[in-house]
């Protein structure tokens, strides 16, 4: 079905007035639909217009139209905030000046879209569904809506039941895909992936009522900072300050959206946003290894744990996103080389914008990319991706952005530069890396034969990736789309036939990333540093933007050495889905170890993340009694009791002392305790769960000002 420009125009039109319209009167259902709409799809469709990309599948719109959104939203919604400011006006984030702002620029949008492709046809999916197609749609249309129930049963009653039906079905529909890939029309591909991912982020991100996470609640506190000036500035002099993706950008959802439960607008704005990497992912992957293997390459990124913590890393997954849609952009054949590079660029400083430790490693993916690619091109004559003009783009603004304009984050990184060379003399000390390091390798496992299986299958993870990218070094002029140019040989002697799984050549700069991500899995490895200051599931789930295809091959290489080559998905299967279901924790919980906070109402994740209301009223309730004396200050009994007066009570972290109950410190005026503290008798010190009886002295002085039953307030 391929319909005239002239229906996306009234589209729009219909959108922006009815949005206006929504806001101005404040129409309860409709404001935040048509708000949701205005911000996330309209852009993005517009800008896609402009670029005439009607090459692309639907797949690549997908994830282009929401990456170009959210781009455009933080970018505008920057400049918008800086000129008001400088003309004096002190609150350009208003619903008002939003609104505005956004009909100007849309119409522009609409004016350049009619001037450039007004004559051409929009493309647009065929909605005519045959007998099989909807026979394989039956069972993931349902997966939100499963997702949706068996969390709300789960929150109020403790059953279980439905989220592990769920986690379940998943990985068996998978499977079945997989199975009967021949019969599986191709163009269900996205549509299915982006069902999955958007089940499986709907359940770690409704199965707790309250913000949840560890610097979720710092992020939280800034968004609410920034709601509350209705101005974007450095609020904190803080690394989060620039980070416009936690604070800017779900300022304006807000402002239009008017949404009156803000914490889960917070949370459903990333999984909104998030829930299209996947099917960057895909088309990256399937370019190079067909439809059936993209598939599983995409759900191997699903299956990370980062990923699926989107609600509790809101940040890290925007920044992602926009790396894995600058992946897809520059390695994509179907977009003209001007408009991959103004695209590539726009989602390199999209990146810039939301997370600082992500563009940082994704910076030095790139730049080793660049030097390795120019060292081959001594030998080898190939097509060039990414050129020193882009890297030292990327530098400069990471530097003005960083280092001029927002500081600390710069600091920070040239800090954790140093630190990482100054602990190298740590290397054979086991104790100088992080304890995931340590359970990598088999120490402290809580379940010795569930937690050894789970060992098992990741470093079978590893070993599929490492294989794929030895694979691509050792086959390399079969697979990478490279000449030798010392060989004096015909050309058609020297171009060794590619491999029967491979669809297309990797370009040469694709090796060269993915031996970048490689390098990078090795050195927080190594450099003790490393994986103390960045955590490494974070750069996990970063370089498998690349690596995904990457496992796959290996699962292939793997399943031809041992005579699978017609079943080359088994093997892949048995690993990503065992994968898969360690994850979620659903493995575990089968065999009775509950250990996933997703599935279990105990234990002491649970008791640390998970906010009870009564919590959060207590948070409020010292809130405005510490806002009517700009003096006092609150002591916590942890790190878990600060995140509840940061996004509950939206208590400045300076005014938060989360170090003096446990140590020698200064007590402030109030303390604070939570549900774990007053109900358990526990709080966590070093991170290991300790009785509240052994620091009663820290009460001396103190009386009870406020009990809830679950959360009490002393005063001195």
């Amino acid at each position: 079905m391929r319909l005239k420009p002239g229906y996306v125009r009234w589209f729009a039109i219909t959108v922006v007035i009815t949005t206006n319209l929504s806001v101005f009167l404040d129409l309860p259902l409709l404001r935040p639909v048509s708000g949701f709409i205005f911000l996330a799809i309209l852009p993005g469709l517009l800008i896609l217009r402009i670029f005439k990309l009607n090459r692309i599948g639907i797949a690549e719109k997908a994830a282009l139209m929401a990456g170009l959104s959210i781009a455009f939203l933080m970018f505008s919604g920057l400049l918008l905030n800086n000129l008001l400011l400088a003309m004096g006006f002190e609150t350009p984030l208003s619903t008002v000046s939003l609104l505005i702002s956004f009909d100007i620029a849309f119409i522009i949008l609409l004016i350049a879209g009619c001037a450039v492709d007004d004559d051409s046809l929009f493309p647009i999916p065929n909605l005519d569904l045959s007998s099989s197609e909807k026979a394989f749609l039956i069972a993931p249309v349902f997966f939100p809506a499963l997702s949706i129930l068996g969390s709300h049963i789960m929150d109020a009653t403790g059953n279980n039941t439905v989220l592990i039906a769920v986690l379940l079905l998943i990985p068996a529909y998978v499977a079945s895909v997989c199975i009967y890939n021949r019969k599986f029309p191709e163009r269900l591909y996205p549509v299915v992936l982006y069902l999955i991912s958007i089940s499986l982020l709907l359940i770690y991100s409704l199965r707790f009522p309250h913000i949840w996470g560890r610097d979720v609640h710092a992020e939280y506190y800034l968004f609410q900072t920034t709601l509350d000036n209705l101005h974007w500035g450095i609020a904190e002099h803080a690394l989060l300050d620039a980070c416009l993706s936690i604070s800017l950008l779900p300022a304006i959802f807000q402002s239009i959206m008017g949404a009156d439960a803000q914490e889960y607008l917070f949370k459903w704005v990333y999984v909104a946003i998030c829930s299209f990497a996947p099917l960057a992912i895909y088309v990256i992957s399937r370019r190079y290894v067909g439809d059936l293997h993209a598939f599983l390459a995409s759900f191997f990124f699903i299956s990370q744990s980062t990923f699926l913590s989107v609600a509790g890393s809101a940040r890290t997954n925007v920044a992602i996103f926009f790396a894995a849609l600058a992946v897809m952009a520059i390695f994509n054949n179907k977009i003209d080389p001007a408009k991959q590079r103004i695209m590539f660029l726009v989602f390199l400083l999209a990146m810039v914008v939301s997370h600082y430790s992500t563009t940082y490693i994704f910076f030095f993916i790139l730049l080793f990319s660049w030097v390795a690619a120019e060292m081959a091109s001594r030998r080898f004559t190939f097509g060039r991706m990414i050129g020193l003009r882009a890297v030292l783009f990327f530098f400069v603004v990471i530097f003005i952005w960083y280092a001029q304009l927002t500081d600390s984050a710069f600091s920070a990184g040239v800090t954790f530069i140093r630190d990482t060379l100054a602990n190298l003399n740590n290397f054979f000390i086991e104790e100088s890396r992080t304890d995931m390091f340590q359970l990598l390798f088999g120490q402290g496992l809580a379940y010795s034969v569930l937690s050894k299986v789970n060992l098992l299958v990741t470093w079978c993870t590893f070993l599929f990736i490492g294989i794929g990218v030895l694979t691509m070094v050792r086959k390399f002029q079969g697979m990478v789309d490279a000449q030798d140019t010392h060989d004096t040989r015909d050309i058609q002697d020297i171009r060794l036939k590619k491999p029967d799984f491979l669809k297309t050549r990797f370009e040469m700069e694709y090796l060269t990333m993915a031996l970048a991500c490689s390098g990078l899995l090795l050195a927080i490895v190594l450099l003790p540093y490393l994986s103390v200051g960045y955590d490494i599931c974070r750069l996990y789930s970063l370089v498998v933007v690349v690596l995904s295809v990457c496992f796959v091959i290996g699962g292939i290489v793997l399943s031809e050495r041992f005579g699978l080559k017609l079943n080359s998905c088994r093997i892949i299967l048995v690993i990503l889905l065992s994968y898969s279901m360690f994850v979620t924790g659903v493995t575990y919980q089968i065999f009775g170890a509950p250990v996933s906070v997703i599935l279990n109402s105990e234990g002491e994740a649970y008791a640390c993340e998970y906010i009870h209301d009564s919590e959060s009223s207590a948070a409020k309730w010292l809130a405005l009694t510490v806002k009517e004396n700009s003096h006092a200050s609150v002591s916590v009994t942890d790190i878990f009791g600060s995140h509840r007066l940061l996004s509950q009570g939206i208590i400045p972290p300076g005014r938060i002392d989360d170090y003096s109950f446990s140590g020698h410190g200064r007590r402030r005026e109030y303390i604070y305790l939570y549900y774990t503290n007053a109900v358990m008798d526990k709080l966590v010190v070093n991170g290991t769960m300790c009785n509240m009886s052994e620091y009663r002295g820290a009460f001396i002085g103190y009386g009870r000002v406020y009990d809830s039953g679950s959360s009490e307030i002393y005063k001195k």
